[in-house]
C-alpha cells in the first residue's frame, strides 16, 4: 500500500522528497496550455481542477521537471484526463496534450470521459488506464465493461462508497487482478460525484456548496487581540500553527464562547478537548484513517490524498496518512489520537466512510 498525491505548479524537488520521506511513492499531474485557456477558460477544465492555474501545470518545462524530480526518487507518475465529458470540440485540443503526454512515458492515464478511452486506442495509446472516480463504477459488470475493451489496471472507487460496498466489489473483481485506489483524506463529495456536473466550477463555490452549507452568522467585530493572531498565523509554522493552544487555536475557542455562530447540526457546535473541530475541518477538510486498516485488509493497493495546487496541508495530510498507513494496527482510537481533535472526529460531515451500514 503507497500513497498518490496531486501536484501543483508550487511543488519544488525539495517538496518531491519531503512527500516520498513519508510515503508519497506515486503522483498525478493535471496539464492546461495557455492555447486551452484562451479557448475555453479555467470553467471547461480537461482534469476536474477549475480553480485556478496553480492546480495544474501550464508549460511543458514545468512538466518536464517536475517528471524529472519524480524520477529521481524512484516514484511513478499519472496524468489527470478526467472530465467527466467532452464535446467533439474539444478532442483535438486533448490529442495535443497527449501528444505532450507521451515522450515523458507517463505510467498511466486517469480517464472519467469513455470518449477519451475510444480516442485513446484510436490514437494508438497503449499505456495503462486507470478508472477515475468521476467514471461511476459501482459494481463489477461496469468494471469488467471497461477491462473488455481497454488496458485498465486501476479502479479509483467511488467515494461515495461504503466500506461495505467496496469490499463486496473488490472481492467479485479477484480474477482480473486489478489495482484499486481510494480516496483517503482531503477533498470528499457530498453527492455523487460521477454524475455531478457542476463541482469545481468557475463560479466561486460550487452550487453542491451553496445547498449544504448555511450561510454562517460571523461577529460584526473581531476580538480585540486579532492582529496579533494574523500576525502569528503570518509567522508560524504548520506545527506551531496547529497545536492545542497555539493562538488561532484560542481564538476560535474564544470566539465561539462569545458567541457562537449558528452552524448546521452536523457541523462542529463546540470546543472540546485537542484541536478546535472546524480549525481541523479547515486544514484537513474530510478524513478517512479510520478505514485505512480496513482498506488494506481487504487488498486496496493505493491511498489518494486528492489536494493539489499550494497548500500547505498537503504535506501535513500526507504524513497523517503515513502515520496510520504503516501503523500495525491502526484502529479508530489510534486514528482519533493522530488527528487529536474530537469536535472533528464526531462530525457527521467529517468523516469519509464512518456510515451505520458499516458496523
Amino acid at each position: 500500500m503507497h500513497i498518490t498525491l496531486g501536484l501543483g505548479r508550487c511543488d519544488t524537488a525539495q517538496k518531491i522528497k519531503d512527500y516520498y520521506a513519508n510515503g508519497v511513492r506515486e503522483y498525478f499531474i493535471g496539464y492546461v496550455p495557455r492555447s486551452w485557456l484562451n479557448k475555453y477558460g479555467w470553467e471547461v477544465c480537461p482534469n476536474r481542477r477549475n480553480s485556478g492555474p496553480v492546480f495544474n501545470f501550464a508549460n511543458v518545462s514545468d512538466l518536464r521537471d517536475i517528471v524529472k524530480e519524480i524520477h529521481a526518487t524512484g516514484s511513478t507518475f499519472n496524468f489527470a484526463v478526467n472530465a467527466h465529458d467532452n464535446g467533439v470540440e474539444r478532442m483535438d485540443d486533448i490529442k495535443e496534450m497527449i501528444d505532450i503526454f507521451e515522450p515523458m512515458n507517463p505510467d498511466s492515464y486517469i480517464i472519467a470521459d469513455p470518449a477519451i478511452l475510444f480516442c485513446l486506442e484510436k490514437w494508438g495509446i497503449k499505456r495503462p488506464i486507470h478508472l477515475s472516480t468521476g467514471i461511476g463504477c459501482f459494481n463489477q459488470e461496469s468494471v469488467r465493461f471497461f477491462c473488455e475493451r481497454f488496458n485498465v489496471t486501476r479502479v479509483i472507487l467511488p467515494r461515495k462508497m461504503t466500506l461495505r460496498e467496496s469490499r463486496m466489489l473488490i472481492e467479485s473483481l479477484a480474477d482480473l487482478h486489478l489495482e484499486f485506489e481510494v480516496m483517503i483524506m482531503g477533498y470528499r463529495c457530498y453527492f455523487n460525484d460521477e454524475d455531478c456536473h457542476s463541482v469545481h466550477s468557475g463560479a466561486g463555490t460550487s452550487l453542491c456548496q451553496e445547498v449544504i452549507f448555511d450561510r454562517h452568522t460571523v461577529l460584526n467585530r473581531l476580538p480585540d487581540n486579532w492582529k496579533d493572531v494574523a500576525e502569528f498565523m503570518a509567522n508560524a509554522t504548520e506545527n506551531e500553527m496547529f497545536k492545542v493552544g497555539s493562538k488561532i487555536d484560542l481564538f476560535r475557542k474564544e470566539w465561539l464562547k462569545n458567541e457562537p455562530p449558528k452552524f448546521p447540526d452536523y457541523a462542529m457546535h463546540s470546543c472540546g478537548e485537542g484541536l478546535d473541530g472546524m480549525l481541523t475541518m479547515t486544514y484537513y477538510q474530510n478524513c478517512g484513517l479510520c478505514a485505512i486498516k480496513a482498506f488494506r485488509d481487504m487488498g486496496v493497493n493505493v491511498l489518494k490524498v486528492p489536494l493539489r495546487g499550494c497548500a500547505d496541508s498537503k504535506l501535513r495530510a500526507v504524513q497523517m496518512v503515513n502515520k496510520v498507513m504503516t501503523a500495525e494496527n491502526p484502529d479508530k482510537a489510534f486514528c482519533r489520537s493522530v488527528i487529536n481533535s474530537p469536535d472533528y472526529c464526531n462530525s457527521k460531515t467529517a468523516c469519509y466512510y464512518e456510515v451505520e451500514e458499516d458496523k
